[in-house]
């Protein structure tokens, strides 16, 4: 796997951070961690994510705010929501958010590694196409 690939995971439950950092880091990526949106954003600013794992519901600035600010700042990144509540409206307003995939927890770790590759992998063919 690509080396260069750097990926934020943002929870606010530090054990599901750094089990998803494990398994990224079992599969070659760049992976840094944070518990909360808003660190989440002062890193987005220092450095050119590729990925951003987030989950949906944190406090002071959930999924969707982190997600919208963070494509703000950079339009490439690719975002997957990792979170237990899907619902309708949840979707609707990802969607609009431009939200790249979704991981329901509880998750398998073969579901978190296929979600990953899929969305980095479409973001290669969209970035080669332009």
């Amino acid at each position: 796997m690509d080396k260069q690939i750097r990926v934020l995971v943002v929870d606010d439950e530090p054990e599901i951070c750094h089990l998803i950092e494990q398994i990224l880091k079992q599969e070659g990526y760049q992976v840094d961690v944070s518990f909360s949106g808003i660190e989440a954003l002062q890193m987005i600013r220092s450095f050119n994510y590729h990925l951003l794992l987030t989950d949906l519901e944190m406090p002071e600035v959930d999924g969707l705010e982190l997600t919208r600010k963070a494509k703000k700042q950079n339009p490439e990144i690719r975002v997957i929501m990792v979170t237990g509540n899907t619902t309708v409206d949840i979707a609707i307003r990802s969607s609009r958010h431009r939200i790249d995939g979704y991981i329901r927890k509880p998750f398998k770790v073969s579901e978190l590694r296929k979600v990953v590759r899929q969305t980095l992998c479409t973001h290669k063919i969209i970035l080669g196409n332009v």
